[in-house]
């Protein structure tokens, strides 16, 4: 009885494990150029996105915007991370709170999907390269 159980912990701990080294592919620096479509007019900006997913830091900038923020892991699995986006300078440029979900497209590319808090549409995106 005591082997089985032992064989399940090691089974749980490994599995519990694994999550912790899925979102490492995100590591580096990412960039890119935001879209963002209008009614009216198609709005164009740079996008730096830097991430330490092993000390769980995740800085956002918008050079053309003059913006920056951090972002908040919400969730993530097999090539697909949600995050919360807080802009913390230039609120006047940026809408400040946000929701972001990248997901893998390859070890050099991933897509950047932007939805306003509480909303169901994407209201920019963008493909980000590996720096």
């Amino acid at each position: 009885m005591k082997l089985k159980n032992i064989l399940f912990l090691l089974i749980a701990l490994s599995l519990t494990g694994c999550k912790s080294n899925d979102i490492l592919w995100l590591n580096g620096q990412w960039e890119g150029i935001g879209c963002q479509l209008d009614f009216e007019e198609t709005y164009t900006w740079s996008i730096n996105l830097n991430i330490n997913a092993t000390k769980k830091l995740f800085n956002i900038e918008y050079p053309s915007l003059k913006c920056n923020g951090n972002w908040e892991l919400i969730d993530y699995s097999n090539g697909r991370a949600i995050f919360s986006e807080l802009i913390i300078e230039n609120t006047n440029a940026c809408i400040e709170k946000g929701k972001v979900i990248l997901t893998k497209v390859d070890e050099n590319h991933i897509s950047f999907s932007y939805y306003i808090l509480n909303e169901n549409e994407v209201v920019a995106f963008s493909t980000l390269r590996r720096k």
